[in-house]
């Protein structure tokens, strides 16, 4: 469908290629972005360029994608959940332009999303989510039990591909990035990405917000949803705060023997 140097021109409106419906929508930017490949288009949040690669895949496939990643599937995490649900052409009207870029009708979990990007930035490896990830005797000298750590699939994502995308979540943090006010705080580097949740009907929107760090070599991957917080970027101080605490830590944390005051 594309490549990862194939250039878009967005003039700010996309256009859907028929000759028997004139309608379209809008990117974010009225005035559009101009030339846009897949990093920048991730870096700017262009919605011309994903409602043009919607269109091009055709809703079935993007929801195989969608899937495979972990989106509105289960995720096996052990308290119970709720799945979401896919995008659907509602009235037999084709919705991938707008699902491309989850404006359609889809539903995920904040936890979904966590491992959306973790299963990204791994390349490919989507793994189950569990909250428990090992036991240890009581004196903190013995690995009893690990979680179980097998992917329940893996993504044939090439080298190309990853970088272009997480160069464009990167960029998303970097000087002149839309975040890079907040993450310029951040003792490691990021990747990073918004989102928007319509929700219809007057209401207001949720903010979503998604990141990994750091960005070479990534060990965690963050979602947040903040309801009704109407654009995502009002979550990038609380992200940064978490990946700050996570990378900031103490290693020397031990469980103490039985017995034993706590100082």
């Amino acid at each position: 469908a594309t490549t990862p140097s194939e250039t878009l021109f967005d003039t700010g409106y996309w256009k859907y290629p028929s000759t028997t419906w004139n309608g379209g929508t809008w990117c974010w930017k009225h005035s559009g972005h101009g030339k846009v490949n897949a990093t920048t288009a991730i870096t700017n949040s262009c919605n011309y360029y994903f409602a043009e690669m919607g269109y091009r895949m055709g809703l079935d496939t993007l929801n195989e994608y969608y899937s495979a990643l972990g989106l509105g599937e289960p995720t096996g995490i052990e308290i119970g959940e709720k799945t979401g649900r896919q995008a659907t052409n509602e009235g037999g009207s084709n919705q991938a332009p707008w699902a491309a870029y989850g404006q359609a009708d889809q539903l995920y979990t904040p936890l979904q999303l966590a491992n959306y990007i973790a299963t990204l930035v791994s390349g490919g490896q989507h793994c189950p989510a569990h909250l428990l990830k090992s036991v240890k005797s009581y004196d903190n000298s013995e690995i009893i039990a690990t979680g179980d750590t097998t992917p329940l699939n893996t993504l044939n994502i090439s080298d190309s591909t990853l970088q272009a995308v997480k160069k464009g979540m990167y960029g998303y943090t970097q000087p002149g990035g839309m975040v890079y006010s907040y993450f310029k705080d951040c003792i490691v580097s990021a990747g990073a990405k918004t989102g928007t949740a319509q929700l219809g009907g007057g209401l207001k929107n949720n903010g979503v917000f998604v990141a990994f760090a750091p960005y070479d070599d990534p060990e965690i991957a963050i979602a947040l949803v903040l309801e009704k917080g109407d654009a995502g970027a009002a979550l990038a101080t609380t992200a940064v705060d978490i990946i700050n605490a996570y990378f900031d830590r103490e290693d020397t944390a031990s469980i103490l023997p039985e017995n034993q005051l706590i100082p």
